[in-house]
């Protein structure tokens, strides 16, 4: 609107010089036509398709996180991590636990998946989540209520230790065996935090299969419900409840999903300490 009363302003003089002048009328028609030309704003329709220097880019598509897979040759994909430029200093075992981009997945058999958590449960880092666990409910008078003097701290820690070894059979052996999933976890190990963080703890809830295809997490959401319901078995009887069974699961699931978040950042956390640590005079 402000646009058609700017134009009618500047066609005023025009029409009073059209009405009042004694010219022929050719002559005022001419004039007319003049005046129009020279005042008259451009308003010629735009080609869309014309390119333009003062139109703006249109705004790009961000581009999505691009998951880990395996390559038919079996390679993980995705950018190597800088801890493994080098790969002639790591020898890569069907036993790790954790698989990088440009790793060569090596290949799980029946067998070597039902005695893969043993491989996990000898490793001298897994009493760490048992002490910690049992230190935690010794402090809070919580399940399994064994009482809070040093020998309950001890039967906490025993059961603990229990509890863990069991999830990590049914978890990593027993139901990948079943459901055909691999219990080896694959690092992104690029991109942003955000990304890599919630695709660390998608992992506990998706998982990969033998075929490559993704899924539900039968090994880790049935395989720590099993080991939560056998504790039933040897928790004193304070702690024998349907609660406690289901506040096992779910500590367990939150426990996996800080698992995952220590796998996938671990590696460049360490690198970075070690390089400033190195690079130091």
């Amino acid at each position: 609107m402000a646009t058609y009363r700017f134009m009618r302003l500047q066609f005023l003089p025009v029409v009073l010089l059209a009405t009042f002048s004694i010219a022929p009328a050719q002559t005022v028609t001419d004039a007319t036509h003049s005046a129009i030309a020279a005042t008259a704003p451009d308003i010629s329709p735009v080609n869309p398709d014309a390119p333009s220097s003062s139109l703006p880019d249109a705004p790009q598509a961000a581009s999505q996180p691009q998951l880990p897979t395996v390559t038919p040759s079996g390679t993980v994909t995705g950018p190597v991590p800088e801890h493994k430029a080098n790969a002639s200093r790591y020898h890569i075992s069907k036993w790790h636990g954790v698989l990088d981009p440009g790793d060569k997945v090596p290949h799980l058999t029946t067998k070597d998946k039902m005695v893969f958590w043993l491989h996990e449960e000898i490793n001298p880092i897994s009493i760490l989540p048992a002490a910690i666990g049992a230190g935690y409910s010794h402090m809070i008078g919580g399940d399994p209520k064994y009482g809070n003097d040093a020998p309950a701290f001890g039967e906490r820690f025993g059961a603990a230790m229990l509890r863990d070894a069991s999830m990590r059979f049914f978890s990593d052996s027993l139901v990948p065996t079943i459901a055909h999933e691999d219990p080896r976890y694959f690092r992104m190990a690029s991109g942003g935090v955000k990304n890599r963080a919630l695709y660390a703890a998608e992992r506990v809830f998706v998982d990969r299969r033998n075929s490559g295809l993704r899924g539900i997490d039968y090994s880790d959401t049935l395989g720590r419900l099993g080991g939560a319901l056998l504790t039933q078995a040897y928790y004193p009887s304070a702690s024998i409840n349907n609660g406690v069974i289901f506040r096992t699961w779910g500590y367990s699931m939150l426990g996996g999903v800080g698992d995952n978040l220590l796998l996938e950042f671990w590696p460049d956390i360490r690198d970075r300490v070690f390089r400033r640590h190195h690079d130091q005079p």
